[in-house]
C-alpha cells in the first residue's frame, strides 16, 4: 500500500508517478494512483504557483489518459472536454470507484503477467548462459587438442565465448605459477594468448612465470609485448625498468658496459643475484591491481 501523501512534495512526486504509468501503459494502476491524488489534493496546502502548475499538468495528463487505448477498454471512448477542471476530477474519481474492483483485478493481472515476462527473461538467459558455458568447454576440449582451427569455428567471433576460454586458462595459469608448476603456467598463457593476442595482462602474467622459472629474457621479452599493448602499463613498466636497472648494476661490477650488451645477455647474469631481483618484484607485484592480476 502507498504511503499516505502529506506534503505538497508527495503530491507531485505521486501525480509524476501517474503520469509515468500511462506512458508505460499501466492504466489500471496509474488510475489507483490518480485516485489517492485526486483524495488528497483539497487538504494539502499550495501556494498559486503550485497549484496553477498542478492543475495545468492534470489537465494534459487527463486528456492524455482518455487518448489511451487500454483505458478506452475499461471506460468507452469520451473526451474530458472544455469542462472546467474540478468536475473532471469528481467524474474520473466517480468513475474509478465505480469500477475500483475490476481496475484492481487488471492491476494484479498486470502483475502477474509482468512477473511472467520476468521469469521468462530469466529462463532465457539462463538457457543462453548454459549455451555459451557448453561452447566454451566444447572450444577448450579442441585447444587442448591442439585443433585450433575447430576451435576457432566454435568461438566465431562471440566474445563471451573468448573470454570464458582466455578467463579458463589465465587462471590455470595462475594457480599453476603459485604451485611452481612453470612450464605448465607457460602452456596456459600461451592458450589463452593465442584467442587474445592483444591483452596486455596475458604477456604480463607470463612474464612473472618465466622470471620465477629464471629465464629472465624471456621474461623481458613478454613485459616487452606486455608494454608494446598498453604504454601505460604501471605494474609491467616498473618491473622492466627494475630489472634493467639491476642488469646495469651487474654489469657494472663485472666492468660491462650494459649499453654494449644486448638485453638477453645481461637479463641471464641477474640469475646470480635472483634472489634480490625476486624480493623486489614481490613489492611491486603486491601493489598490482587489475584485471587479470598474478597473485
Amino acid at each position: 500500500m502507498a504511503k499516505k501523501i502529506s506534503t505538497v512534495t508527495e503530491l507531485f512526486h505521486r501525480f509524476h508517478t501517474c503520469e509515468l504509468q500511462v506512458r508505460q501503459g499501466k492504466i489500471a494502476a496509474c488510475l489507483i494512483t490518480f485516485k489517492d491524488v485526486i483524495e488528497r489534493m483539497p487538504a494539502i496546502a499550495m501556494t498559486g504557483k503550485e497549484k496553477k502548475e498542478l492543475h495545468e499538468g492534470i489537465e494534459t495528463f487527463l486528456n492524455n489518459l482518455a487518448a489511451h487505448k487500454k483505458f478506452q477498454e475499461i471506460f468507452g471512448e469520451f473526451s474530458f472536454g472544455d469542462t472546467d477542471l474540478d468536475t473532471n476530477l469528481e467524474f474520473i474519481k466517480s468513475m474509478i470507484i465505480a469500477q475500483e474492483q475490476e481496475i484492481v483485478q487488471k492491476v494484479e493481472k498486470d502483475e502477474e503477467a509482468a512477473e511472467a515476462q520476468r521469469l521468462e527473461f530469466v529462463k532465457a538467459e539462463e538457457k543462453k548462459k548454459e549455451e555459451i558455458n557448453s561452447q566454451i568447454q566444447k572450444a577448450i576440449a579442441l585447444i587442448d587438442e591442439e585443433d585450433m582451427a575447430q576451435a576457432l569455428e566454435v568461438i566465431q567471433e562471440n566474445e563471451e565465448i573468448k573470454n570464458g576460454i582466455v578467463h579458463y586458462y589465465n587462471l590455470l595459469g595462475i594457480r599453476n605459477r603459485e604451485a611452481k608448476k612453470y612450464d605448465e603456467a607457460i602452456k596456459n598463457y600461451s592458450k589463452a594468448l593465442l584467442i587474445s593476442p592483444d591483452d596486455e595482462n596475458l604477456f604480463y602474467n607470463t612474464a612473472r612465470a618465466y622470471f620465477e622459472q629464471g629465464k629472465l629474457n624471456k621474461a623481458e621479452a613478454f613485459l616487452e609485448n606486455a608494454l608494446k599493448l598498453n604504454p601505460e602499463f604501471g605494474e609491467a613498466e616498473e618491473f622492466f625498468q627494475y630489472l634493467q636497472k639491476a642488469a646495469r648494476a651487474v654489469a657494472g661490477n663485472d666492468d660491462v658496459s650494459g649499453a654494449e650488451e644486448k638485453p638477453g645477455r645481461i637479463f641471464l647474469k641477474l640469475v646470480l643475484i635472483k634472489g634480490i631481483v625476486a624480493d623486489a618484484f614481490n613489492v611491486i607485484c603486491k601493489r598490482r591491481i587489475h584485471k587479470k592480476k598474478g597473485k
